[in-house]
């Protein structure tokens, strides 16, 4: 796999940019980040004629340098995986590199955007079978907690995309953040857990190879999307309580 170094500048276009979708959701694949929404014409998302098949559907949140996404769509390549990233560098170069390599999997595309504000457009309720969620970004500041990524009505959007027996999978290395990422999902109906998960279950991110190196602990837990009681709301409040703590994988 390539060595992403440094920022690529240069805007995907083309019949090489086809990793990032960004024109065909946002209009143009320049055009992107945090407030960006979908284009209502383009609405509801043609999956089939993006990826050129329908296939059970992946999405991993905060991609970063890609690494895990590009293994899971060569270690799974009957699913189809949609990468989210804020970031426009990590964007631009993973769609500059993967894109003019004709080796690459085409089972994969990525989105600059922030996820919160487009991931109830881009996928169907129930339409996931699995979301990835890899060391995200704590954001230690007071005044910046409400960036964190897994917070209530989040994991509620999460369990209302996801099919019926998909799972959330989330890793960290941070045992505050996989601690309020636990209880954010316990506490949301319809999901089940949490159970850990080993090294060997999933691709390692970039940053999870540093950890391991490092002989630093890894968080790494699942939920399991259940199907809710005859009548019961998805919004309702619920009373499961969080595990104690986060499951160290």
């Amino acid at each position: 796999m390539p060595r992403l170094r440094g920022p690529v500048l240069i805007k995907p276009e083309g019949e090489t940019g086809w990793p990032l979708i960004n024109e065909h959701l946002f209009g143009d694949s320049g055009t992107g980040g945090n407030n960006v929404t979908v284009r209502p014409e383009v609405l509801p998302i043609d999956w089939a004629q993006i990826m050129g098949r329908d296939a059970p559907r992946t999405l991993e949140i905060g991609f970063n340098r890609g690494k895990f996404l590009m293994e899971l769509a060569q270690r799974w390549p009957d699913h189809d995986h949609i990468g989210i990233e804020i970031r426009r560098r990590f964007c631009w170069r993973f769609a500059n590199i993967w894109g003019p390599d004709p080796d690459a999997p085409r089972n994969v595309r990525v989105v600059w955007a922030d996820a919160k504000r487009v991931v109830s457009d881009l996928f169907p309720p129930g339409s996931l079978q699995a979301v990835f969620v890899n060391f995200p970004d704590p954001w230690w500041k007071r005044r910046h907690e409400k960036r964190r990524l897994i917070q209530p009505d989040f994991a509620l959007e999460l369990q209302t995309q996801l099919a019926v027996g998909g799972e959330v999978w989330v890793k960290s290395d941070v045992a505050d953040i996989a601690a309020e990422i636990d209880a954010a999902l316990a506490a949301a109906p319809g999901f089940e857990g949490p159970t850990p998960f080993g090294e060997a279950d999933l691709p390692l991110t970039y940053r999870e190879v540093k950890c391991v190196a490092a002989g630093m602990p890894i968080y790494r837990f699942r939920y399991r999307r259940v199907a809710l009681p005859e009548g019961a709301s998805p919004l309702a409040s619920a009373s499961a309580p969080a595990s104690e703590a986060p499951p160290e994988g």
